[in-house]
């Protein structure tokens, strides 16, 4: 068959890092965290979470329910989000060379199926929802599992250190991508097998496949 292409949704398909770092300050505020600047941002990219955890006085035991918070709040926003600034014309030519497409997503459903309609990108044969943020392994495996699917057929795209070793513990080949969460630094430390500066990098991968 030909590859499946299973991008991790929100930094990769849509940028939702500003709307992140709102919610996460009005948090902040009412937990009394360390509020994000807008010139922290870069240097934050750089860190793992771990290390953002201490920048921003946020307990590591508690982040889990901090990432869930904002996931939750942010929803009602992401039908109405644009794509990140090029994806959709690599997503457009990536099922005209006959790639199966497919994602896995913390977001609701509902609210997903509305950004993809709105800016008529629906075009995914396959798709994964989950509650949890930070449980990308897992949920890789039970997207193979539950689609039938070898890990050589797939080729997962993401944009967070974590994204790379949940996609390497899997077995999986890994494309990282620098416009996301993680700064293309942190992203190297993960030994990803192709990094994307900008989403046409990945119709470049696929022609050398």
């Amino acid at each position: 068959m030909n590859k499946v292409i299973l991008f991790n949704f929100n930094g990769t398909i849509v940028n939702t890092k500003n709307l992140a770092i709102d919610i996460f300050n009005e948090i902040a505020e009412k937990q009394g965290y360390k509020k994000i600047n807008e010139e922290e941002v870069p240097h934050l990219s750089t860190l793992s979470i771990r290390d953002r955890c201490k920048t921003l006085n946020v307990p590591i035991y508690k982040m889990p329910l901090v990432g869930i918070a904002i996931k939750r709040r942010y929803q009602t926003y992401i039908p109405n989000l644009k794509p990140v600034l090029g994806i959709s014309e690599v997503l457009k030519e990536l099922k005209k060379q006959d790639c199966k497409l497919g994602f896995l997503t913390s977001n609701n459903k509902n609210e997903t199926n509305e950004f993809l309609i709105n800016n008529s990108i629906d075009i995914f044969e396959y798709n994964h929802y989950s509650f949890n943020p930070f449980s990308k392994s897992r949920d890789i495996s039970s997207f193979l599992k539950n689609n039938r699917l070898k890990k050589d057929e797939v080729i997962y795209v993401g944009d967070e250190l974590r994204d790379i070793k949940a996609a390497k513990k899997n077995g999986l080949f890994c494309v990282a991508v620098s416009w996301g969460y993680d700064s293309l630094e942190l992203l190297n430390t993960g030994d990803a097998d192709f990094i994307a500066n900008q989403p046409k990098d990945i119709l470049r991968l696929l022609s050398r496949e």
